[in-house]
């Protein structure tokens, strides 16, 4: 617990430079990020901090005070977005160090007030991510250390997992479907003409911005005319992600006073991510909420359990289907196409494809036809960055980087990937040479290390080559 110690003895002059900071005008702060990151615990018995750790660590303190700070005043300040408050618990933990500091006594009443916050060390046991999650039937939002030095990035995150926190209270039905045809050429060609004449429409005026608005639904039902089955997995993306992105975004607006490029400047940066089978809400969710509080004011009202958010706004607009057919249709999104760089788009996401087409070779030689660990025990936790997901379509979804965790350990994928089908209730990564752990009870694979729990172990798999985790005193 020595590092937790040196936090705690060296808080007087953390918050010294707390003061500091806020008289200079400073936002102390860090990059964020979506993804979900790693949790290995330290080592306290045998790491020795050094001064410039101990530094390190006062100022992830800080920043971790003044965010909290600075989002509770906001919350207080900002008119209610939705019936159920933002304002609730909140934990910011970071990953590699542990430190938790969070604006409420934690469920087990063992953190360290301080100065109006409560600091502890983050159970090893417990994840570590940007989500709304039940702490001993509490329900909390945690953001991963350190924060964004941008003011509004950093208020948009907080109010983004405070939204997950109360989503369950909204009643709407959560789901976290994969968009599998957004990894195709189609798809993703339609959705980023959809993004930017969102990103258009945020932005402009009276008719162009009407305009803007109708070739972002036009150019969305083209992409469904190709993919029919679409409309209900996008659907619950815009209704799970996007809502609470949406929500960040106008939290951060009403509390830095920003105009709406802010946004706009996102939904276009949305682009260039590397995929959007998970990340679909992130980048139409802030737009659409903002277009349905211009046409259809007091939208959040009653959402149901399964928000629409296109639906509402198609029928703001009164912007149905006109053309009769998908033939008519495509032809004038074509027309319109042309006024966002269609071509341009087009070029590039042929280029993609075959890159994708390559790479999937590779995955499925890798983790469906090669030998691999299989992970299909209870309680199954899967971690991982929603921006990096890869379809396999049928044969599920790939996570580089991700993290695995359960009763038997924790699997962390420094390279590589894991192979999951959509219940995310299995998986499979690449099977390693000795399945026997070392001295400290780590097995290591190609590209991951497995912190294998004592009463587990690795044995042979069903083909020749695979292997599986079993209890000691399990079934082969």
């Amino acid at each position: 617990m020595y590092r937790m110690a040196m936090f705690l003895r060296n808080f007087s002059y953390a918050f010294v430079y707390l003061t500091l900071f806020a008289l200079a005008g400073c936002e102390p702060g860090g990059d964020s990020s979506d993804r979900a990151a790693s949790d290995t615990a330290e080592d306290d018995k045998t790491e020795v901090v050094q001064p410039d750790e101990a530094s390190e660590h006062n100022e992830q303190l800080v920043q971790a005070i003044a965010a909290l700070q600075e989002f509770d005043a906001a919350c207080e300040r900002v008119e209610a977005i939705w019936p159920v408050t933002l304002c609730g618990e909140l934990v910011l933990v970071h990953p590699q160090t542990r430190l938790a500091v969070a604006n409420r006594l934690d469920p087990a009443g063992i953190f360290k007030a301080q100065d109006g916050v409560f600091l502890g060390e983050w159970p090893a046991d417990m994840g570590v991510a940007n989500t709304g999650f039940e702490w001993d039937g509490e329900k909390w939002a945690m953001a991963m250390l350190p924060l964004s030095d941008d003011r509004f990035s950093r208020l948009m995150l907080l109010a983004h997992e405070s939204f997950h926190r109360i989503q369950p209270a909204l009643g709407h039905t959560i789901a976290d479907p994969m968009a599998r045809h957004l990894d195709e050429e189609a798809g993703r060609v339609w959705l980023r003409l959809e993004l930017r004449a969102l990103a258009k429409a945020l932005i402009a005026e009276g008719e162009e911005a009407r305009e803007a608005v109708t070739d972002a639904l036009l150019f969305r039902q083209v992409r469904h005319d190709f993919y029919p089955d679409a409309v209900a997995v996008e659907r619950q993306l815009e209704a799970h992600e996007g809502l609470a992105e949406y929500t960040g975004a106008r939290f951060a607006l009403d509390a830095t006073g920003a105009d709406r490029s802010a946004v706009a400047e996102r939904v276009a940066r949305f682009e260039n991510r590397p995929t959007y089978v998970r990340a679909l809400g992130y980048g139409t969710g802030p737009a659409l909420g903002l277009l349905l509080d211009d046409y259809t004011p007091g939208w959040r009202e009653d959402l149901g359990t399964s928000p629409d958010l296109i639906a509402l706004l198609t029928g703001a607009l009164n912007a149905g289907e006109t053309d009769s057919d998908a033939a008519d249709r495509l032809e004038r999104a074509e027309r319109r196409a042309v006024d966002y760089a269609g071509d341009d788009i087009r070029t590039e996401e042929a280029e993609r494809a075959e890159r994708l087409a390559a790479e999937r070779s590779r995955y499925r030689m890798e983790l469906v036809d090669g030998a691999v660990l299989i992970i299909d025990t209870p309680g199954f936790r899967l971690m991982f960055n929603p921006n990096t997901v890869l379809s396999l379509g049928e044969e599920g979804d790939v996570y580089p980087g991700a993290i695995l965790m359960g009763p038997w350990g924790r699997l962390t994928l420094e390279e590589g990937a894991a192979l999951a089908p959509p219940e995310r209730n299995r998986a499979r990564v690449m099977a390693p040479e000795d399945l026997q752990p070392d001295a400290d009870g780590n097995v290591y694979g190609p590209g991951w290390t497995l912190e294998l729990n004592s009463g587990w172990r690795l044995m042979p798999g069903p083909r020749d080559g695979d292997v599986r985790l079993l209890e000691r005193d399990g079934q082969e």
